[in-house]
């Protein structure tokens, strides 16, 4: 068995250093006695960083920070901790991720047709006659089919009743949405969208795939004021905090309304944004040019532009056939595209493409392209959203034509075996090849496209695109996982480059603004499978520290010197490989550390030494230990104390 000993010693290093300085240079707050991750341009690591007025002051030794500590600095003695950026997660639909929690009929525990039935059914008897109820977040439903009306009519007949995918590019409505919406057996296909007919009948089914057929009916549905997208946006900053979100980029925002949401929410946000508009049909780029102007501020930033040119696998637009109800398809008209795409470029507008299959992202490289040779750009960093299964030729246009690639790993592990059904293994090797972009040195940004994933913790990001390992876990193209320092990149400064942000966040360097996350483990050191285990103790926006209530660990870091003898709880418990064993002793002590069955009886001693004060974390390995519970002591010339560890294999 192995063990692996971090020293902490909460000696007073700040009180005995001493330098001339400005009393108007003293840092608001110091991290110190940590290991930061910087994510400069050396990849550099330091001992403490000094905050002030929000924004970083220097970074450097606990030695070299001493000299900044007034008398009303705020000390954080990390004890070790790794401190990294703030995330920035570059794909994030944080209005909508509120709309679903309080808005719509939450749909995500369902798991069978019958159990969507039954949600509608409760919401029915809730809802007065005529009201719409609107449904959000059905997704791989063991019926291996999507709800029609036929599903949804027998406990729906007076209320018209709407429902959007998890992905959101697709949804069923009933009979009486049909009716309001004035949908029946003569409508025709809207340009990009299908309204599904029965076969035999021809009356339609309540399915409609892509936004523009879905707009024909939700044009129609309950309209949301602003007040109510603001507290959507509120509610939805708390889940960024808890897991290490200090960015993020909603690209896109669909409607005027919402933009407002977003505009009215900013004095209150406790994160920072930054939005595209959702450009759905040629009249958009006209209210986009009338209406709304492009800003970049601190906590809010509107840069750009979304068009979205074919939707999830199943009408993913590809050269080739694949079993959704259409492969052939674009969600544009091309020559409305074109000429879309040039007014907004021209007007210095940056622009996101949404496009999973190779045809759609060779479209998006023609309209960039063509944008470019219409009014050349030389920075424009317009966007690949998604990029799923680009061929190698549309790689290097993508290099030549100085595109940005957002890249979404954590889909990998929600919906591989999905995203396999609709494209095979072939078209798959190709799945969000970051490292083939990495090596052409394409600049990449890493999100999660929460909600329509289920995870949006920067852990699951990083881990997936270290590991590329599928929910069966099948690893899907192992040779374009990269390395947990790439990674780290991509998701802090490869995401503020995406956003014209590189000056002013993605990395702990002086001048830029104060956002960081506290870990409980070094990303750089553990195995990278212990990557989505990690815990964020803390994350820290514009030098403000939000601590995270859920983690089942001490804020230890918020302590200076230890003020007694006390063996915390070891994290994580129940574990299977590896957990740690933290205690703390305020005074010199010869401390003995060991693994007991639940007997009482020594099984195995991890620490036997004289110890100076201070903060101690061991991280032990179970090794052939069979799964039971377990005892851990501490013992010390002046106390004994003991914690149950439960072990799962």
């Amino acid at each position: 068995m192995k063990k692996t000993i971090v020293l902490c010693v909460g000696f007073l290093l700040f009180a005995s250093v001493q330098y001339s300085i400005a009393q108007d240079t003293y840092a608001d707050m110091i991290l110190w006695n940590g290991h930061i991750i910087t994510v400069d341009a050396e990849n550099s690591i330091a001992q403490a960083v000094a905050v002030k007025d929000s924004l970083i002051l220097a970074v450097g030794t606990n030695a070299e920070m001493a000299q900044y500590q007034g008398p009303a600095t705020e000390m954080r003695n990390l004890n070790g901790r790794t401190v990294t950026p703030g995330m920035i997660d570059a794909h994030l639909h944080l209005m909508y991720y509120g709309q679903a929690e309080n808005d719509f009929l939450n749909l995500r525990h369902c798991n069978t047709i019958a159990e969507v039935v039954d949600a509608i059914a409760e919401r029915v008897q809730e809802t007065s006659p005529g009201e719409w109820i609107n449904g959000d977040g059905f997704f791989k439903l063991d019926d291996m089919r999507i709800p029609t009306r036929y599903d949804l009519d027998p406990v729906s007949p007076n209320n018209p009743v709407f429902l959007a995918s998890q992905g959101g590019h697709y949804g069923s409505a009933n009979s009486e949405a049909l009716r309001i919406a004035g949908i029946d057996a003569g409508t025709v296909n809207p340009v990009g969208g299908i309204v599904e007919k029965d076969s035999i009948t021809g009356e339609p089914n309540g399915l409609f795939w892509n936004h523009p057929a879905m707009d024909l009916v939700r044009r129609y549905a309950t309209v949301f004021d602003e007040d109510e997208l603001v507290a959507d946006v509120l509610f939805a900053q708390e889940l960024c905090l808890v897991t290490g979100i200090t960015s993020f980029q909603d690209v896109n925002s669909r409607g005027i309304s919402r933009m407002m949401g977003y505009y009215k929410a900013v004095d209150s946000l406790k994160i920072r944004g930054y939005i595209l508009f959702t450009i759905e049909r040629p009249q958009d780029v006209d209210n986009c040019l009338n209406h709304l102007f492009i800003y970049q501020g601190p906590w809010l930033s509107l840069m750009g532009d979304k068009f979205l040119l074919d939707g999830q696998p199943p009408t993913s637009y590809t050269y080739e056939y694949h079993p959704g109800p259409s492969w052939d398809m674009p969600t544009w008209d091309v020559d409305s595209l074109e000429t879309a795409v040039k007014r907004l470029h021209r007007a210095g507008h940056q622009i996101a493409f949404h496009c999973m299959g190779d045809h759609a992202i060779d479209l998006a490289l023609d309209m960039i392209e063509k944008a470019q040779q219409d009014t050349f750009r030389l920075d424009h960093r317009h966007r690949l959203e998604h990029c799923m299964i680009p061929t190698d030729e549309a790689l290097d246009r993508i290099k030549e034509l100085g595109v940005i690639v957002s890249l979404q790993p954590i889909t990998i592990y929600d919906s591989a075996q999905f995203y396999l059904g609709f494209w095979g293994e072939d078209r798959a090797r190709r799945f969000m090849p970051m490292r083939s972009l990495l090596d052409r040195g394409i600049p990449v940004a890493l999100g999660t496209d929460f909600p329509t994933v289920s995870r949006i913790a920067p852990k699951y990001t990083l881990w997936s695109a270290c590991l590329r390992k599928s929910e069966t876990g099948h690893i899907l193209g192992v040779e374009e996982c990269v390395t947990i320092q790439e990674a780290l990149y991509a998701h802090t400064m490869g995401s503020a480059y995406a956003a014209f942000e590189e000056n002013v966040k993605g990395s702990i360097e002086p001048g830029k603004y104060a956002d960081m996350v506290v870990w409980s483990d070094d990303l750089y050191s553990i195995p990278l499978n212990s990557l989505k285990d990690v815990a964020v103790l803390s994350t820290i926006v514009a030098g403000t520290v939000y601590n995270n209530p859920n983690v089942n660990v001490e804020h230890e870091y918020e302590a200076t010197r230890p003020s007694g003898f006390r063996l915390y709880q070891n994290y994580p418990n129940p574990f299977n490989a590896a957990t740690k064993i933290t205690f703390e002793i305020p005074v010199r002590s010869h401390v003995q550390v060991a693994i007991l069955n639940i007997k009482g009886q020594l099984l195995q001693r991890v620490m036997d030494e004289n110890c100076l004060a201070g903060r101690y974390t061991i991280v032990y390995d179970a090794g052939d230990l069979p799964s039971g519970i377990y005892l851990i002591r501490m013992k010390t010339e002046r106390t004994l104390d003991t914690r149950r560890m439960v072990v799962l294999k």
